[in-house]
């Protein structure tokens, strides 16, 4: 599969669901280490 860019890439995860952009703001280092966490044991997207 050719990606034009990574903007491209990342469009194209977030189509498909295996990408999640948090548009919250969250405390870096205890709030994401949580989300984060929960979602890897949940068996869902990537979160950026």
């Amino acid at each position: 599969m050719y990606f034009k860019d990574f903007a491209h890439y990342l469009q194209m995860l977030e189509q498909r669901g295996e990408l999640h952009r948090v548009r919250a703001q969250a405390d870096p280092l205890l709030e994401i280490t949580e989300i984060a966490d929960r979602m890897v044991k949940q068996g869902g997207p990537a979160l950026l």
